[in-house]
């Protein structure tokens, strides 16, 4: 297989967008751990963060130079582990961890990490594998999309059940995205991305989880279910055209909950205003822009649908990160990609970067191309 070198766009996309999460997870969490830990030590998440990031990029590295016949190999019994750790989730064990009454983490000694992290990229690399063994199979219903579909809402289920029901909307979008991909009925995804959609609505109902700030007017509760949102709004409209300056924002003082995580967004559009976050856009852009180059590029059919999902998860977590930070979604728990401070989102994203580089490398060669739609629509 002939070999050509790393997309070097999109490796200096993704450390863009690292180094700037690095500069923003001190400057939005240094006054909450002063605040908040025991030893009043400001640098205590960025320290935490840099571990991580490094523990990211070395699986980045390591995974650039996997071949695509090994990670395959993987690719089923990874999506097996991961609906186990998040059977585990839901089950008293003494792995569990549960924090603002919602279980989804896992806790090893020290460590803690989200299993649905892994089961983002064991389920878009699953279907990947799947889409690539079924071949012409996959635009029948009942041995192409059943199956894989049967995947996607497993792990969906064991998502929105913890309760995460952001994440696991996330999973289902992306699946739905990779199956088509890998040339499923369009009319089998509709009815099944339907299907779910009500079914997860239906519970959230009947639980009464998360059904509150669906239709939460901020302005109405600023300091009731809407002071989350509405603290948000402030955080961006007070940045203005240049921003406030890097480590300048207010919000971040105990305004915005969450401001090193879910909403460091609106933390980065406070300090670094509509100019600095067209440039942020701009990158994010550009990853989707060189992700999707690479699955064009791609020499085989896993190589292209894997590649497609892994930029549409990182594309789609951006889109519905700024739409919660923006009100024009539910506020709910989604990690801003490669920026936010987070363990298991953070190394998970840089490892499946590191599988699409690697698909980079491989020099395409098109009479050997097998087809698939994808390919043909963005030709």
């Amino acid at each position: 297989m002939d070999r050509a070198g790393v997309d070097r766009i999109l490796i200096f996309v993704v450390l863009a967008l690292v180094l700037m999460g690095l500069v923003m997870v001190y400057s939005s969490s240094y006054q909450f751990a002063k605040e908040n830990t025991m030893a009043g030590d400001a640098s205590f998440f960025l320290r935490n963060h840099v571990v991580r990031i490094l523990l990211g990029l070395l699986m980045l590295f390591l995974f650039t130079r996997v071949g695509e016949t090994s990670i395959r190999l993987i690719a089923r019994p990874l999506v097996i582990l991961s609906l186990v750790l998040l059977a585990l989730t839901l089950i008293p064990n003494p792995l569990r961890l549960t924090v603002r009454s919602a279980s989804r983490w896992l806790k090893l000694g020290p460590l803690s990490f989200q299993p649905s992290e892994v089961a983002k990229i064991a389920l878009i690399l699953y279907l990947a594998d799947f889409a690539a063994r079924k071949g012409e199979l996959m635009k029948t219903f009942k041995r192409g999309f059943l199956p894989g579909f049967a995947a996607i809402g497993l792990a969906v289920g064991l998502t929105a059940f913890e309760p995460n029901i952001g994440t696991a909307g996330m999973l289902l979008a992306v699946g739905c995205v990779v199956l088509f991909a890998g040339g499923a009925n369009p009319l089998h995804i509709c009815a099944g991305l339907g299907a779910s959609t009500g079914l997860i609505t239906l519970g959230m109902w009947l639980t009464g989880h998360n059904w509150g700030r669906l239709f939460v007017n901020p302005g109405s509760s600023p300091q009731g279910a809407g002071y989350q949102l509405w603290q948000s709004l402030i955080a961006i409209g007070a940045g203005g055209l240049k921003g406030v300056g890097i480590g300048m924002s207010n919000q971040k003082y105990f305004f915005v909950p969450d401001a090193h995580t879910d909403f460091i967004l609106s933390i980065m559009a406070e300090e670094i205003g509509f100019v600095g976050m067209l440039g942020i856009i701009g990158l994010f852009a550009a990853f989707v822009w060189r992700g999707l180059r690479i699955a064009h590029r791609a020499q085989t059919v896993f190589a292209s649908v894997a590649a497609v999902g892994i930029t549409m998860a990182v594309g789609g977590y951006f889109c519905a990160n700024a739409a919660v930070c923006t009100g024009l979604v539910p506020t709910t728990g989604l990690p801003l990609p490669f920026v936010s401070y987070g363990g298991s989102s953070s190394m998970m994203l840089l490892a499946s970067c590191g599988i699409l580089l690697g698909i980079s490398r491989r020099r395409p060669n098109f009479l050997d191309c097998q087809p698939n739609r994808w390919r043909a629509l963005i030709k």
